[in-house]
């Protein structure tokens, strides 16, 4: 009764259904270097698939109704992400979200490379990696009224 989602990457579409669907027990949403607009990626997604599924998948279209429901999310940015369109979809998708006033914990790379949290050895990386961790157990905690 108590899940956090995590996506990374081209899986940051993943967490459409949660944020359209709003399941009580979805606690927290967290999103690695991951894309929250799928319809302006270009040819990694928009070759494959329809404009329905497109929009269906992208996070940034369930900012619009009941935002106040959606679980507290955790964005990690990486500042030197080379992946076409992946900064610009989590900058609209931040911007987005502040405006609806959403929960939301946004951490930024700046010398981060996709996949930073792997890739760059370095104290930012480990201090993005236990802000999420601490996030994730923070929110997952249970509460008294739960018991």
């Amino acid at each position: 009764d108590r899940i956090c989602l995590a996506a990374y990457s081209a899986g940051g579409a993943m967490l459409a259904p949660a944020m359209r669907e709003k399941p009580e027990y979805i606690r927290c949403l967290v999103n690695f270097y991951g894309f929250m607009d799928v319809q302006q990626s270009g040819n990694l997604f928009a070759a494959n698939e329809s404009k329905e599924t497109l929009q269906k998948f992208s996070p940034i279209n369930y900012l619009t109704n009941d935002a106040d429901k959606i679980a507290p999310m955790f964005i990690a940015r990486a500042g030197r992400d080379t992946v076409p369109t992946i900064n610009d979809s989590i900058d609209r998708f931040t911007r987005e979200a502040i405006s609806k006033n959403i929960s939301l914990t946004i951490t930024n790379h700046p010398n981060g490379v996709h996949g930073f949290d792997n890739q760059n050895d370095d104290v930012r990386s480990r201090e993005i990696i236990q802000s999420a961790v601490a996030f994730m157990k923070l929110h997952l905690k249970s509460t008294n009224s739960e018991k």
